[in-house]
């Protein structure tokens, strides 16, 4: 064999553009089997961040105490409202008035656990982010949800 002249650094080039290249394939592939779910919240996170003034510091606290949020809150409260309102439209002529006072304490039950997750998720925001950048971010989530919905009633309907 020939003597090699590439040093140890030059060798590992190779697989790291490998690994790079498999790196973003795999990321590339994967997003586009994002739930719309996970676009929404991307979406939002996106829109406060930059609709705020927070620093890099902030921002990355803000990023984990956001996922932790909406995925909990996506999971335990709104999945659970949609399965509920799934059986009330397919028994609505139907429904009895003790099933009707029944999910009528469930919605109640829910809310009230979500208004809960939000005060705790607020009261993490405020241990780790300045006050007047909380406030400004709980401003720019109303805002978000406007614009979603402005977006979802002009939206064309399908034929």
């Amino acid at each position: 064999p020939l003597p090699s002249t590439q040093s140890p650094k030059m060798k590992l080039k190779p697989y790291f553009l490998l690994s790079a290249i498999l790196f973003i394939t795999t990321s590339l592939w994967s997003q586009k089997g994002m739930s719309r779910f996970e676009e929404l919240k991307a979406w939002k996170l996106n829109y406060i961040i930059e609709n705020t003034s927070l620093t890099s510091e902030e921002i990355e606290v803000y990023k984990c105490i956001f996922e932790e949020y909406e995925n909990s809150y996506h999971n335990e409260i709104w999945m659970k409202v949609q399965e509920i309102r799934k059986g009330i439209r397919q028994s609505l002529d139907t429904i009895s008035t003790f099933s009707a006072a029944s999910y009528i304490n469930d919605f109640d039950s829910y809310e009230i656990k979500g208004l809960q997750m939000k005060h705790q998720r607020n009261e993490k925001l405020l241990k780790k982010i300045r006050p007047n950048q909380v406030l400004l971010i709980l401003y720019q989530e109303k805002r978000f949800d406007k614009e979603l919905l402005n977006r979802i009633k002009n939206k064309p309907k399908k034929e």
